[in-house]
């Protein structure tokens, strides 16, 4: 008996560079529904990390179109943004590409918006060329680091994405830069804010995980800070929602802000916003 490798149907992966800078190649993932488009086109979600949370996702949102059983969620592109390699996390790349330019930064950081760039003038548009793209409902998840890359595309370009998923955002990072972002934005809210929606996820024991930096990440409010940060933003845009995963780390608590982001992220046509 032959063994083969595990693949999921309806998927494709490929390398794709951002313009024409050889340092940095994604790792891009796309998977999509067996029913056709919708005449306005797909909804898209996109994951950061996607290397590590590209099959979680897919699995998840097939999951629950199983049989039509829960029709909670619209028919949508699946879209993993990762970084060339076999890793599920490449350290130095997330760094670059999920972090906010800050004064007085860490060398290596403050990529974030050329990253939205290229998903946006690059990716989308190529995307586009394989599936009819209703550009309307877009959404982006992100977990840690990216969870900063979702509040920073929220706070500084609200038109492109739709929904958008925090998941234990690093608010810690930079001396709680994208903390001060919230507070410019909830002051002087941009009119594309509107109709936007935010959930912020975070597991209950974040911080409190037996590790040797365990003081070092107790200092991080991981929780606290995501509470704080629901809480601030509660008016605007107009939909924050907040979870805190009962007994979920900083690690464990991934694949249960995927299964909750989905239907937040991908509601059906006609659905409340």
């Amino acid at each position: 008996m032959t063994e083969q490798p595990v693949t999921l149907p309806r998927t494709a992966w490929w390398d794709m560079r951002a313009g024409d800078d050889p340092a940095r190649p994604h790792r891009i993932l796309l998977a999509w529904p067996e029913a056709p488009p919708p005449p306005g086109g797909f909804p898209v979600l996109f994951l950061t990390d996607g290397n590590a949370c590209f099959a979680t996702a897919v699995d998840a949102a097939r999951a629950r179109a199983w049989r039509g059983a829960a029709g909670d969620i619209a028919p949508a592109l699946i879209v993993g943004l990762g970084h060339a390699g076999d890793r599920p996390f490449d350290v130095p790349a997330r760094s670059r590409d999920y972090t906010p330019r800050i004064p007085d930064a860490p060398e290596g950081t403050g990529g974030a918006d050329a990253f939205l760039d290229f998903i946006e003038g690059e990716l989308l548009p190529r995307i586009e060329r394989r599936f009819p793209v209703d550009r309307t409902r877009l959404a982006l998840f992100g977990h840690s680091f990216g969870g900063l890359l979702a509040l920073h595309a929220l706070f500084t370009r609200p038109r492109l994405f739709r929904r958008l998923v925090a998941a234990s955002p690093s608010l810690w990072w930079g001396g709680g830069a994208l903390m001060q972002g919230a507070h410019q934005f909830v002051a002087v809210p941009p009119a594309e804010a509107a109709d936007r929606a935010l959930l912020v996820a975070v597991g209950e024991l974040e911080g409190r995980e037996n590790r040797p930096n365990a003081a070092e990440r107790a200092a991080r409010r991981m929780a606290g800070n995501a509470r704080d940060l629901a809480a601030l933003l509660k008016d605007c845009p107009s939909r924050v929602d907040f979870v805190e995963f009962a007994g979920e780390t900083h690690g464990s608590v991934l694949p249960a802000a995927i299964a909750r982001a989905l239907p937040f992220a991908l509601p059906p046509p006609g659905a409340p916003a």
